[in-house]
């Protein structure tokens, strides 16, 4: 007993130890593991243009546009699209302004890219707009945004576009390059060095002369990375850094491995790190900070690499000479091991092992180096399948098609002479012995002095033992045959045979003896089955479901696979990895970051490592990967686009307008409706589904899909809004885009047509009443219909006359306020003109007895003219008459004054007057009189008038006056 005991502690010391290993050995692994990034290709095959690529852009929406020979590619991460130029010629620039407008320029060509109602892109030409037509400036280069400025650069000039004006810069030489940097805008002018352009004066000033980088070909310029410098990279590799304060290269070095072809395009991926590409070398990853470290990007479909674009979501397009290569940093996938089928991984000592259908491979590590694909390398003299690596006692037991092998210092050594093991297992009870798995039966392996033997074969089990755990009592064990079910023997202390062997198939509790594997879950037995997950009660030697596990995994699929890991269980069912929280009090399975790995396990010998909190190793069919978990994926969202839509009616597919303020009616003869949409803004190249919901036909929204598009087909009259949403493997969604839209019925189908037929069954209904009563009730009927009749005239008649007299009472009202207020009018007239007449009248008086006294001589004569003044003087023109005239004209123009002084304008009594004087139609001429002053003042205060009222010179102050009256009968007639 004492010596069960000890073995017991002895084998949970050495399990513990082995966690510890892996433990220790996990962390660093993830620093070892280089995380190349995943490189998806595009051919002629997919865009069907050419494949040389100049440049490239990105739009608001995450649309990326290419320029190459045929014009313009743009990509929406489903569909291609080509827009060609209206010369044909290659595109070599484009640039996305602050307006999100994306300039395109190619030979003797400058415009915009623009998209129709119907989502179809097309060009606009902008030569005619800032008269270029006849200009031959040739290609355009290159183009860059900067603070509201356009900058294109030719080889002969620089083109600034601002504030919708274009202006020339002039090469001294040619211009070869150009950078956009620190809000600094450089230009390389050939032999003549690198200058800075100042938009405020449109002036070149040199910053550093060519012979200080030897004249040699600029590839980039950056000043992001030192306070105050500026880096510049030429084409052999070298990296100078320039002061921009005390105008000095401060250092100059070359940065490119040995042998390495010359770069021909750059672009940062960090402040740090540079993505170069090179005319014989494909794309090379630079880190600034690791002594230059440079690592090339593996698996391009080019060597040649012309540009680079870094997206919005810090991934990069590679712009090759045949063909286009989107290199994904944000996918969580990273390969580590290709060209054969993984079974198990190891990671023990800085080195890691993988077991494969072809041997055994293994990558070692140390401080300088990284495990790679291309760093694996096989164990001689284990060619062939190997199916498990077990650590025990420092040394790695590798179990073979070809039989058991140890693993020191890289070489193999075969122990026994026995072939097709699959692996081994410890027997908790006795130190240094193990249970060697056969393909047939049980070997006993016992573990003595660093010696390993295999020293007897179990009687009385001759079964395959590849699924195998050791049971709670003491030799005993259970075993699950993909075929057979399940096995529970027991050995005797001696390891020489089995004592006793309980087989259960499709009775005891289970429902069939296919596809059981066993495994341990919190600290409990259990076995998974194609109906469930079931574990074993002694007491009545029977399986019972597992409900703890059952209410989280999919019962209707076969789990064959549980592994739990710390506080986390992972699970592979019907060939899909997953996993959740174990402790969770909702656990819920996660999946879709694992999609791509869906179907490439090897069943049965399903091999998953994880390695930490966020990083799981999988081996598959192609090889191993390393997958990275963000939990914080499902928090983001960003937008979908229906990228187009189209309907069939009578055999003729028409496109239908995506953006309108009010619904798209379709015809009643529309067979099919189809809408094609993309997420060009998701942040990897991870498969993308779709989800999508059809109101008044579907209920609720479709299960994920693949397909980037519907139809629906046969749609019946109404209205209907489509709704469509996406998500990638990594769980991020999209917010809904809709689209609503009406077919339209077929006559037989309106409300109209609906309505009349109930009304026609009604009246069938009542006339088959009708029918048989029709005698009885004909003459009723008719005495009714003469009676209502009459009736009706009768009301028709008094109604009419009640009109007739209530419109002849509004005739004769009408007729009474017109005679009055002309008769007012003439009033007002007759008084005016009296007015006019007596003022002129006085006027000429005083004028001709003024020529009389003049004459006389005596001074009672003159005397006596003087009296006369005073008596007319007492009886002329005064503000008395001015009142009545004002009261005279207010009855006729009713709240004129009123109106006049709500304009704000602060007018002088005089100036009052004046006005109605206008409005009464009277010339300056008769003005002059009533106001005291001439026909010259009178102009004078019309003049001050229209000021007064801020009347433009074009406007009429008469009929502005006149308005005035209108816009109060207006206002009173709304009222």
């Amino acid at each position: 007993m004492k010596l069960k005991i000890y073995n017991w502690c002895f084998l949970c010391f050495m399990s513990f130890v082995g966690h510890c290993q892996l433990t220790n050995s996990a962390q660093p692994l993830i620093e070892k593991l280089y995380k190349q990034p995943d490189i998806r290709h595009y051919n002629r095959t997919d865009f069907e243009s050419d494949t040389q690529f100049w440049t490239a852009c990105e739009d608001t929406l995450g649309n990326m546009y290419f320029g190459n020979n045929d014009g313009i590619l743009i990509y929406d991460g489903v569909h291609w699209n080509t827009v060609v130029l209206p010369n044909s010629s290659s595109v070599r620039s484009l640039v996305k302004d602050a307006n999100g407008t994306i300039y395109a320029g190619g030979y003797n060509e400058l415009g915009i890219v623009q998209k129709d109602e119907y989502g179809t892109y097309n060009f606009k030409s902008l030569k005619e707009t800032y008269k270029l037509d006849n200009f031959n400036f040739e290609n355009i280069w290159q183009a860059h945004s900067l603070n509201e400025h356009l900058i294109f650069r030719t080889f002969t000039k620089i083109f600034v576009l601002y504030q919708n004006n274009l202006t020339q810069i002039p090469a001294n030489n040619t211009f070869l390059k150009s950078f956009v940097t620190n809000d600094s805008y450089y230009v390389v002018d050939a032999d003549n060095g690198i200058y800075e352009v100042n938009f405020k004066t449109n002036h070149l000033t040199q910053v550093l002369a060519a012979s200080a980088y030897q004249n040699e070909s600029i590839i980039s310029i950056d000043g992001s990375i030192v306070k105050n410098t500026i880096h510049i990279l030429t084409e052999n590799g070298q990296l100078l850094q320039y002061n921009l304060q005390t105008h000095t290269v401060t250092s100059a070095k070359n940065i490119l491995p040995a042998n390495t072809s010359k770069l021909i395009s750059c672009t940062n991926l960090t402040p740090s790190t540079l993505l170069l590409g090179t005319l014989r070398d494909g794309a090379i990853q630079l880190s600034l900070n690791n002594n230059n470290s440079t690592r090339p990007i593996q698996n391009l479909q080019g060597e040649t690499v012309l540009n680079l674009f870094q997206t919005s979501q810090n991934n990069v397009w590679v712009l090759l000479d045949n063909g286009l290569d989107f290199i994904d940093f944000n996918n969580p996938k990273t390969t580590i091991f290709t060209g054969a089928s993984v079974y198990d991984i190891h990671y023990i000592n800085n080195i890691l092992y993988v077991a494969t259908n072809q041997g055994v491979y293994y990558s070692k590590t140390n401080l300088h180096q990284t495990i790679t694909p291309e760093s694996f390398k096989p164990i001689i003299g284990l060619d062939g399948q190997a199916w498990s690596l077990n650590y025990v006692h420092n040394t790695l037991i590798v179990g073979h098609d070809k039989g058991l092998f140890r693993i020191h210092n890289g070489d193999a050594t075969k122990i026994g002479n026995k072939d097709s093991f699959w692996k081994i297992v410890p027997v908790k009870e006795k130190e240094n012995y193990y249970l060697a798995c056969h393909y047939s039966g049980i070997y006993v392996l016992h573990y003595e002095n660093g010696n390993w033997n295999i020293t007897n074969k179990i009687k009385g089990f001759d079964e395959s033992s590849r699924d195998i755990l050791e049971a709670e009592d003491p030799y005993t064990f259970w075993v699950c045959h993909g075929y057979k079910g399940v096995y529970r023997i027991t050995l005797n202390s001696n390891l020489e045979r089995a004592t006793a062997i309980a087989h259960f198939t499709d009775s005891n509790g289970l429902d069939s003896p296919f596809n059981i594997n066993v495994f341990k879950w919190n600290n409990q037995i259990v076995f998974t089955t194609n109906t469930g997950i079931f574990n074993y009660k002694k007491e009545t030697n029977s399986f019972k479901p597992f409900q703890a596990l059952n209410k989280i995994v999919d019962t209707t699929r076969n789990t064959r696979k549980i592994l739990q890991e710390n506080d986390r269980t992972w699970v592979i069912q019907d060939d899909e990895l997953g996993y959740f929280e174990t402790f969770s009090k909702t656990p819920q399975i996660h999946k879709d970051i694992f999609s791509e790995t869906k179907g490439t396990f090897n069943r049965g010998m399903e091999s998953i490592l994880p390695i930490s909190k966020k990083h799981i190793l999988i081996g598959t069919h192609t090889g191993l990967y390393l997958y990275e978990i963000n939990e914080n994926n499902d928090l983001q969202e960003i937008p979908i686009s229906i990228s187009g839509i189209q309907y069939t009616a009578a055999n003729t597919t028409k496109r239908i307008p995506l953006a309108k303020d009010s619904i798209t009616e379709l015809p009643n003869n529309t067979t099919s409706i189809h809408f094609e949409f993309s997420v060009p803004k998701m942040p990897n190249s991870t498969p993308n589904l779709y989800s999508y919901q059809l109101k008044n036909i579907d209920k609720s929204w479709s299960n994920w899909q693949s397909m980037p598009f519907k139809e629906y087909n046969l749609l019946p009259a109404g209205t209907y809004t489509f709704r469509v949403r996406a998500r990638n493997t990594l769980g991020i969604q999209t917010t809904p885009a809709s689209f609503t839209f009406t077919i339209l019925p077929k006559w037989y189908q309106t409300k109209l047509a609906f309505f009349l037929y109930v009304i026609l069954g009604i009246s069938s209904l009542f006339l088959v009443i009708i029918l048989v009563k029709r005698k009885i009730r004909r003459e009723n009927q008719k005495t009714r219909e003469h009676e209502q009749k009459t009736n009706r005239l009768l009301q028709l008649e008094v109604n009419q006359l009640k009109l007739e007299n209530h419109q002849r009472k509004i005739q004769q009202d009408n007729e009474h306020l017109e005679q009055d207020v002309i008769k007012k009018s003439k009033e007002l007239a007759t008084y005016t003109m009296m007015l006019v007449n007596k003022k002129n009248f006085f006027t000429e008086l005083q004028i001709e007895l003024r020529e009389l006294r003049d004459t006389l001589k005596t001074k009672n004569s003159r005397q006596k003219i003087t009296d006369i003044f005073s008596k007319l003087h007492q009886h002329r023109i005064d503000e008395e008459y001015l009142k009545v005239f004002e009261e005279n004209f207010e009855t006729v123009h009713q709240d004129f004054f009123k109106n006049l002084k709500q304009t704000g304008c602060n007018l002088s009594v005089r100036e009052t007057r004046l006005a109605a004087f206008i409005k009464t139609g009277l010339t300056n001429k008769e003005i002059a009189p009533l106001l005291n002053i001439s026909v010259r003042g009178v102009e004078t205060a019309r003049y001050r008038l229209r000021k007064k009222l801020d009347l433009r010179s074009e406007s009429s102050l008469t009929d502005f006056l006149n308005g005035l009256t209108t816009k109060e009968t207006t206002d009173d007639n709304h009222e």
